[in-house]
């Protein structure tokens, strides 16, 4: 496709395979590099490719959409194996654990939940509602060529719950015939339950044929975390997860114009929290508390793309995303047990939780103690969960001339999902959206790019088309600076998202939501402006100013509860408002030799135009209401400090990791017999984690490469110190970093 660069010849590479010395650093705007021969002949180097923010592929620097790149080679560095553990080193995003018996995590950016994001596979959403609850951690990085992320909604390009930016993960296509197997063993700091080490295993393999048309990647994965007790009161903190996983890439080029590519992916992972030690290896039912999950996912993507001519190209994918999840959410504390002897129930249940908490004897006394529930049966707690996703994506370039290029397209999403938890929760439901775009890259002259679009969606719960302008600029005055700005509206769909398919258990109560029956869509309005100044060959100055306006946003209403099921709350979610997320990102990188080092700083707030209920009933002396107009759980601040060392043979890093406050809901429960005591509004402090790690490669000269690699991850146990204790303890009130001081050292051998 033409741009203000046509003039030359774009030499497309992997991200992995850029000339880049970053250790851990994860790119900016300017950082990946490629190779570029101008009209002469002469070599010099650009910014990488991507492609993320405009379909077309652009060098970096010249993107109109501000975009941000994390490579291969970073992650390699950083010695991690999912998605989650490698986002945490970006300005700007926060990776949280939402609770203490299953560790829920999601991806906070610039002030927006996981919710407002797309997470997307080479450009497909494969991600559905239900794979988000845990699923940021179950994506493997081993044959991921790069991660683009673009911040906020300034691509037409991109529909329902893009309002807070698009992280797209870009497969890498063979290259060579290759193998590699890594082992890396970790310990971490707490009361661990079991023997067994933290372990991460990958294996991956690379074919391609004589002439290069061909090429396929297969690839297998095992991570282990086991459950850690923080605070020594015989519940985790950090719940026992068991992952598998194992998938293939095929990519055909029947002519050089044709690219035709498969890929598959199955993961199984067993998560499991609550009562720990012996407990986790129990039946669910018989514990005092336990979440428990077993999930599968099965991906599929079949993508065809097809330059027809210098000026005109097209592409088309299908994808198909399965998860199945068996769950259990409860324990005696909150489901009760059945009469003692009785066909349902052993007495060597009790007398197994007497030896080990003494101290709720008495609630097991006889038929009549504070656990006894008539209604109980050993199914009680347990559900299933299915999900099927389809997309369809299909978009066309078109370069009109020298000064446009029209990009043009249709997609569309079948989301069905199927929910019975047991607790009185079922749902059976379906979501379709059609979403048709157009988008122009105009460039008016040297100086100055714009890029404008229009996209149209039609979702199945909402009753009338919604358009969604978007509009988005690059002015470069000089060859050094460059200002980009954008402007977009988006919008959210009456969905169940990520967080409302996870049942929570506060006091010995669980909480369930549902969707309101006259829920509509929120709707958003994003502003941007970001400058990008090179100083010299050094110094790189960037940043960004940002303002989101939320309308009719989605709220939890907890007020809704029905009185006639006890022990089970239910929330609403409805329409409640409006808010706004707005702030300020900078950045200054500098690079000098093997070093580069880079400090960030975000400052920004998230509030309600109106104070919210975020606990608690108004007028309640003991279920207080608590209000605030803040988004809880939302940092003011964000810092990152990296430096890193690679020289190709020996690679070292060191990340610091700034997290400000935030306020917290916390219900506070009586830890002898569960009864409420009242609920607060707390204000946590700052956190500053501290990464470290080194490697170092042998090249024995016959194509095989050992490196051996260590490192400690939060260096000084920066852990939150006021964790609830017990039973009835609050398991949402859990923030700060997601894992306790933890040590590794592994190995990668390479043939």
């Amino acid at each position: 496709m033409k741009s203000n660069t046509d003039k030359i010849e774009v030499s497309r590479t992997n991200c992995s395979a850029v000339t880049l010395t970053v250790g851990i650093a994860i790119t900016s705007t300017l950082t990946a590099q490629t190779t570029v021969v101008s009209p002469d002949g002469d070599p010099f180097v650009v910014s990488e490719t991507v492609v993320t923010g405009t379909k077309s592929e652009r060098p970096l620097s010249d993107v109109p959409v501000r975009t941000e790149v994390v490579t291969a080679r970073e992650i390699e560095m950083a010695n991690v194996t999912k998605l989650a553990d490698i986002m945490e080193y970006q300005n700007g995003v926060r990776v949280e654990s939402n609770c203490a018996n299953c560790n829920t995590s999601e991806i906070r950016m610039l002030g927006l939940q996981q919710r407002y994001l797309s997470l997307l596979t080479d450009g497909q959403a494969t991600f559905s509602g239900l794979a988000g609850v845990y699923g940021i951690e179950q994506i493997p990085t081993g044959i991921l060529d790069c991660i683009e992320v673009v911040k906020g909604g300034a691509s037409a390009l991109y529909g329902s719950n893009a309002v807070a930016g698009v992280v797209n993960l870009i497969p890498r296509d063979p290259q060579e015939n290759r193998f590699t197997l890594e082992v890396t063993p970790g310990w971490m700091k707490g009361d661990v339950s079991g023997d067994r080490w933290n372990t991460d295993t990958s294996v991956v393999g690379e074919w391609i044929n004589d002439d290069g048309s061909f090429g396929i990647i297969g690839y297998g994965l095992q991570s282990y975390v086991a459950g850690v007790d923080i605070n020594g009161d015989d519940f985790t903190e950090i719940s026992r997860r068991d992952l598998y996983g194992a998938g293939v890439r095929a990519v055909w080029l029947p002519t050089p114009d044709l690219k035709i590519s498969f890929d598959y992916m199955h993961t199984n992972e067993d998560r499991r929290g609550g009562e720990d030690g012996d407990a986790l290896d129990i039946a669910a039912h018989e514990t005092l508390v336990t979440e428990e999950l077993e999930s599968v996912r099965n991906v599929g993507t079949l993508t065809l793309k097809h330059e027809v001519t210098a000026d005109f190209d097209y592409q088309a994918s299908a994808s198909l995303a399965h998860t199945d999840r068996d769950s259990y959410y409860g324990g005696i504390s909150a489901l009760g047990y059945a009469e003692p002897g009785s066909v349902d129930f052993d007495q060597a249940v009790i007398d197994r939780l007497v030896g080990r908490f003494p101290q709720y004897a008495g609630d097991f006394a006889d038929a009549g103690g504070a656990f006894y529930n008539p209604a109980w049966t050993p199914d009680l707690g347990y559900g299933t969960t299915d999900n099927l996703l389809f997309n369809l994506d299909t978009s066309a370039i078109y370069a009109i001339n020298e000064d446009h290029t029209l990009t043009a397209g249709y997609q569309y999403r079948h989301e069905s999902l199927e929910d019975s938890s047991g607790l009185g929760r079922s749902v059976d439901d379906s979501y379709i959206n059609h979403g048709v775009f157009i988008q122009d890259e105009w460039f008016i002259n040297d100086y100055l790019e714009v890029v404008y679009g229009l996209r149209a969606d039609k979702h199945s719960k909402v009753s009338d088309a919604i358009f969604s302008p978007r509009f988005s600029f690059k002015f470069s005055p000089t060859h050094n600076f460059d200002l980009r700005g954008s402007v977009a509206t988006g919008f959210r769909a009456p969905e169940l998202f990520d967080e409302d398919l996870h049942i929570s258990n506060v006091g010995g109560e669980l909480e369930v939501v549902r969707l309101a029956d006259d829920l509509e869509e929120e709707k958003s309005v994003t502003f941007s402006l970001s400058p990008n100044w090179r100083i010299d060959d050094h110094w790189e100055l960037e940043g960004s100013v940002f303002y989101t306006r939320l309308t009719d946003t989605f709220f939890n209403d907890i007020s809704s509860d029905d009185p006639s099921t006890p022990g089970i709350v239910e929330s609403t979610k409805i329409n409640s408002g409006d808010a706004k997320v707005y702030g300020m990102e900078l950045n200054l990188i500098h690079r000098m030799g093997h070093v580069t080092s880079e400090i960030g700083y975000v400052e920004q707030r998230s509030r309600y135009s109106e104070s919210q209920l975020l606990l608690g009933e108004p007028g309640d002396p003991i279920d207080n209401a608590i209000m605030s107009r803040n988004f809880e759980k939302t940092p003011n601040r964000y810092g990152l400090i990296k430096v890193g060392y690679d020289d190709g043979t020996f690679a070292a890093f060191v990340a610091g990791k700034l997290t400000g406050p935030m306020e917290v809901p916390h219900v506070v429960s009586d830890s002898q017999s569960g009864e409420l005591i009242g609920n607060q509004l707390e204000k946590t402090g700052y956190f500053f984690t501290v990464d470290l790690g080194a490697s170092y490669a042998w090249d024995f000269g016959d194509s095989s490469t050992l490196t051996l690699q260590a490192g400690v991850k939060n260096v000084f146990n920066d852990f939150q110190d006021d964790l609830d204790e017990g039973t009835f303890r609050d398991p949402s009130y859990t923030y700060g970093p997601r894992f306790s001081r933890t040590v590794y050292a592994g190995a990668k051998y390479e043939f």
